[in-house]
C-alpha cells in the first residue's frame, strides 16, 4: 500500500500500472504476485485511500480540548496551529483528492462527509463549549457553524498556499498566522 501511495502520489491512478506497484513493492514485475493481495488496481488504491482516511480521523482524536476561559486568544492560537499541523499530517490524503477527486467521487464524498461536514460540526460543539462565558464568545454562539466554516476556511487556504508556493502567504509564519485569526475569533462582535 506504501508503494501505491507514492507512485500514484507521482505518476496519478492512471499512469500507475500494477506491474509499477509490484516492482515498488520488491514483487517481482509482472508475476501475478499483487493479485495475491488485491484484486485489481482500483482495490489497493480503495484500501490506500480507507487507510489514509482513518489516519486522519484518528488524528484528530488528539485535538486540545476543554474551557479556555481568560486564555482564550492563547488557548485558540494552540489549538489551530495544532490545527495546521493536522493538516501537514493529512497530506497524503489532500494530494489523493487533489489529483483523484474527479476519478473517485464517491472517495472525495467520503472524506468531505467525514473530515470536513463532520469536522466543521465537531469543531463548532467543542469550540462553542469550550468559549462558553469567555470574553468575545458571541460571535461563535450566535452561527458556530459558519464561524468554524470561516476558521476551517482559513486555515486550509493558508496551508494549501505554504504547500503550492513552498512558504507561507506574505512570509506570516504559521504562529504569527494562529495568532491573528485566534485573535479575530475571541474578538467581540460589537
Amino acid at each position: 500500500m506504501d508503494a501505491t501511495l507514492e507512485l500514484v502520489l507521482e505518476r496519478g491512478f492512471g499512469g500507475t500500472a500494477v506491474t509499477d506497484i509490484e516492482a515498488a513493492a520488491g514483487l517481482s514485475p509482472g508475476s501475478g504476485s499483487f493479485y495475491r493481495h488485491f484484486r485489481s488496481k482500483r482495490e489497493v488504491f480503495e484500501a490506500v485511500f480507507e487507510r489514509e482516511l482513518d489516519r486522519a480521523r484518528r488524528h484528530r482524536t488528539g485535538f486540545e480540548r476543554g474551557p479556555v476561559g481568560g486564555a482564550a486568544e492563547a488557548a485558540l492560537t494552540r489549538r489551530l496551529l495544532e490545527q495546521l499541523d493536522y493538516l501537514a499530517a493529512i497530506r497524503p490524503l489532500i494530494m489523493l483528492l487533489a489529483r483523484e477527486h474527479g476519478r473517485f467521487p464517491e472517495l472525495t464524498a467520503r472524506v468531505r462527509e467525514a473530515l470536513l461536514d463532520g469536522g466543521i460540526a465537531d469543531e463548532a460543539a467543542h469550540l462553542a463549549r469550550d468559549l462558553d462565558g469567555a470574553p468575545g464568545d458571541e460571535p461563535l454562539r450566535d452561527d458556530p457553524h459558519a464561524v468554524t466554516a470561516v476558521v476551517v476556511s482559513a486555515l486550509t487556504g493558508y496551508h494549501l498556499s505554504r504547500e503550492f508556493f513552498g512558504r507561507p502567504p506574505a512570509g506570516v509564519a504559521p504562529e504569527r498566522f494562529a495568532a491573528a485569526l485566534a485573535a479575530l475569533l475571541a474578538a467581540r462582535n460589537d
